[in-house]
Order: C-alpha cells, then structure tokens, then sequence
C-alpha cells in the first residue's frame, strides 16, 4: 500500500533543486577550456575595459621586423599629463622569428617586413595584428603580451571586485579570431605572475582577445 504521507527528503531535494535554478549558474566554479576550444562570439565572454579608463596614448603602432634582428610594438594608456602609460598590449619578435610572408614566400637575410597592431574598439581588450597569413618560425614565435590592469579586478563588468571575479580570472585565456564574426579559438597561454597580463607565442597574425 502506498505511504500517504509527503517524503519531506525528497520535498527538501526538489526545492533546493529549483532554488538553484532560480539562481542560476553566477556561483558556479568555471573550467578552463582546453586549448583549441573554439565558440561562435555569442559564447564568449571578452573581457571589457571599464568606461572611465584612461584614453589610449595610441591605438596603432607600426614598426619594421628584419630578420637577425629583435623588434618590438607596443599600444599604450595617457597619463593625464598626455604621456604614454601604462602598457595595453605588446607584441615581441626575436632575431629568429620571421619565417615566410603570407604568400608563403621565406624571409632571407636582411629582409624586413612592415607589422602593424592595431585596437578595433576602445572597450574590449582586444587587438588587431597584421599582416595576416605571416607566419613565424616554431621555437621563435611573436610574443604577444595583453594586459587587464584597468579592469581593477573587475573582470565581468558588474562594479564590483569580488569571488566571481577571481573565478573568471582562473580561466581568463587569449582567443584568436581570423576575421570579425568568426569563431574564436583558445590558443595556449601564459599567466604573468603577480601581474595582470597574459602572455602567448604565436605561429601567425590575425585577432586577439583576453576573453573567457
């Protein structure tokens, strides 16, 4: 004969359940994606400048990479004095990186090409490097540094530095897209100790963002 009277232990379950979902998933524990994770950008989160920070110094940067030789770029805040700031991102080359151009063609000896970074939106942390399709020797790729300083720790854009930001910060990795509306791509990443920076060699040129 069936019991008539209400399982309580299974009432308690059921409501804790729909509790959690009313809550949703803010709590939870965030993974890490596995490098070559790839999401359409609707599901990926990239990871947005606060709209007071400090206007960009420059929001291009030029320079000539030759073959035997090191070169570096680097996008940069003003300071209120109208001075260059703090760092936003970098881009490194050593005397050995440059390998072939876009049309597959090799570098030879004291060849040079022109490489030029650039931010597309002055409200993510995000940056455009080209030319696209270059590509870089494999023990010697371009290092590519970002830099989330002026999120303050703020890293989902709710005002406040708090436990769901040291979570996101646990997975926070730097995405690349080939062009505007493409995937992104999870390509392997450093974290800068003690610093808010992400650092990753790269084997090619297109779009780059600290994203989660």
């Amino acid at each position: 004969m069936t019991d008539p009277r209400p399982n309580f232990g299974l009432c308690a379950a059921a409501s804790w359940l729909l509790l959690a979902a009313s809550l949703g998933c803010s709590d939870a524990t965030l993974e890490p994606d596995p490098d070559g994770t790839e999401r359409p950008p609707a599901q990926l989160d990239i990871v947005r400048l606060p709209s007071n920070h400090p206007p960009f110094f420059n929001d291009t940067d030029s320079f000539y990479a030759k073959v035997g030789r090191a070169s570096a770029g680097t996008i940069s805040f003003r300071l209120p004095n109208g001075q260059r700031g703090s760092t936003f991102a970098e881009l490194r080359l050593d005397a050995q990186s440059l390998a072939a151009r876009p049309d597959g063609t090799p570098f030879g000896p004291n060849d040079s090409v022109l490489i030029t970074m650039r931010v597309p939106s002055t409200d993510e942390i995000l940056v455009e490097l080209s030319p696209t399709g270059i590509r870089f020797a494999n023990e010697h790729g371009a290092e590519l540094r970002l830099r989330y300083d002026e999120t303050h720790g703020d890293l989902n854009g709710d005002g406040d530095d708090d436990h769901r930001d040291d979570d996101i910060e646990r997975v926070l990795a730097i995405w690349r897209q080939e062009n505007p509306g493409d995937p992104f791509v999870k390509i392997g990443t450093i974290k800068t100790d003690n610093a808010r920076e992400l650092r990753a060699f790269l084997k090619s040129f297109s779009r780059y963002a600290i994203s989660y």
